[in-house]
């Protein structure tokens, strides 16, 4: 299983190319190739076709992993999968020999109206914090769902992101308008001024925002993908 394959530096892809084409690795200190026989499932949250045209991922590797290729749907658009999702996220993260607490029908349809721009990742949040809300309690109720929610500025004089577009309060409402993207325009300030403040350090600015590195690291790459300028360093 190969997440996010598309954040694989191009050296390392023609290496995995490489072993993908002859079935074989050399590990590390061994001086004999070692035969492998396995399958691979690669994912993606960028689209790759265009990552190949424009030379950031190799069209060879993308030909040789796209045998049988599968479009998720994002969860909000499979509000089905939502109650079965939870309860396994429920069973997954209950503590060993205690009692696996129920969803109430009302936090089920909490669940079942959110917008989760975090998909499953998200679900797996309030899951968890639910849990914890809970406590001893039979089951889950419509008190202990809290959905995560963007960090959001106190305003300022001066645009703290200079490369975000303030919203007009005046313009027509437009599609690109709407409560998704003005609360990631939100976030993305945020971030970018957290950012800023750590001077590029991305574990210090996680550290900050409370957040894991990993989850910094997908809210970047989300705004590079809409097209916001985005530094920071590793560390």
């Amino acid at each position: 299983m190969l997440d996010e394959i598309a954040e694989m530096p191009l050296a390392l892809q023609a290496k995995l190319l490489r072993a993908l084409q002859e079935g074989e690795v050399v590990p590390i200190g061994a001086t004999e190739p070692v035969k492998v026989d396995v399958r691979i499932i690669a994912c993606a949250n960028r689209d790759l076709p265009t990552e190949v045209a424009e030379n950031r991922f190799r069209a060879d590797l993308f030909y040789r992993l796209n045998v049988f290729p599968l479009a998720l749907r994002p969860l909000r658009e499979r509000s089905d999968d939502i109650a079965p999702l939870a309860f396994s996220l429920a069973i997954r993260h209950t503590p060993s020999g205690l009692p696996v607490p129920w969803f109430s029908e009302a936090a089920l349809q909490m669940l079942r109206h959110h917008g989760w721009p975090g998909n499953v990742r998200e679900l797996e949040n309030v899951v968890r914090r639910a849990l914890l809300l809970a406590g001893d309690a039979p089951a889950i109720a419509p008190a202990h769902i809290v959905f995560d929610q963007p960090a959001r500025l106190v305003a300022t004089a001066e645009p703290v992101f200079a490369g975000l577009q303030p919203l007009s309060t005046t313009a027509p409402a437009r599609d690109h308008d709407k409560l998704s993207n003005i609360v990631q325009i939100s976030e993305a300030r945020a971030i970018m001024d957290t950012l800023a403040a750590c001077g590029g350090s991305r574990i210090a600015t996680a550290r900050q925002l409370g957040i894991s590195e990993r989850t910094l690291r997908y809210r970047l790459a989300s705004f590079r993908e809409a097209g916001f300028a985005v530094g920071g360093r590793g560390r």
